[in-house]
């Protein structure tokens, strides 16, 4: 069967569409992330024979920016699942305005993980297990961006949250191989590929548990197993 259509370019008729665009971030940040872990790994090997130097400079550089993007994606995606107006969330929220963003008690001003807590209890769904290791993983990356981003210098070694954020943090990734046992665990130890790497699966592990209690976007959270993919892909080719 033959189907034709035609157009009657004569037609005084005019066609005004508009469509409102959110913009998301998240999965930008996340591939940020890998981006600078890669930058990580690649210097590392570079340099595997060769003794402290100016380079680890650059290693400091790209892996801050890895921790700081992988953290970055955990936030800006439970913000855009929150504030998409086509979500299952914001229709939940009796006022928008002041229950999301407002100064003193709106949901924004709430750690990123406590957003990911509240999301699934209004969904109506079980909480994330903080005991897991996804969670307990997911919140040492919180941790360790803040002490990067809010970075205060300390002289007191046995100060006790950055005692706590060590316990923590230890055994969860490989320490930098160019410094020793005394130099400082956030800005020396902790800028190395094992850390890039770890805060990017990270993210993914966390989101994989939040997601399968959520249920809440499946079509943007298939970028980001697409992304996972294709990240295994490239480090296994």
């Amino acid at each position: 069967m033959t189907i034709r259509a035609s157009v009657d370019e004569r037609a005084d008729v005019s066609v005004v569409a508009s469509a409102r665009v959110i913009a998301t971030f998240a999965l930008q940040h996340l591939k940020a992330a890998a981006t600078f872990r890669d930058q990580v790994v690649a210097i590392e090997a570079v340099n595997a024979a060769t003794p402290f130097g100016e380079f680890f400079e650059d290693i400091r550089s790209y892996a801050s920016a890895s921790i700081m993007s992988a953290a970055a994606a955990l936030e800006a995606l439970i913000n855009e699942m929150f504030i998409t107006p086509e979500g299952r969330l914001r229709p939940l929220l009796h006022n928008f305005d002041i229950d999301f963003w407002d100064d003193r008690q709106g949901i924004e001003r709430l750690p990123p993980l406590k957003k990911y807590q509240r999301a699934l209890s209004m969904l109506g769904k079980p909480q994330l297990n903080t005991s897991s290791a996804a969670y307990r993983s997911a919140s040492g990356l919180v941790e360790l961006r803040n002490a990067l981003v809010h970075f205060k210098p300390s002289w007191d070694p046995d100060r006790r949250r950055k005692v706590e954020m060590v316990e923590t943090l230890s055994g969860m990734y490989q320490l930098s191989p160019f410094v020793g046992e005394g130099s400082d665990f956030v800005t020396m130890r902790s800028m190395s590929s094992g850390c890039s790497a770890w805060a990017v699966s990270t993210v993914v592990a966390f989101l994989r548990e939040f997601d399968s209690l959520a249920q809440l976007d499946d079509h943007k959270m298939s970028a980001f197993w697409r992304f996972e993919e294709s990240d295994r892909q490239q480090a296994n080719p």
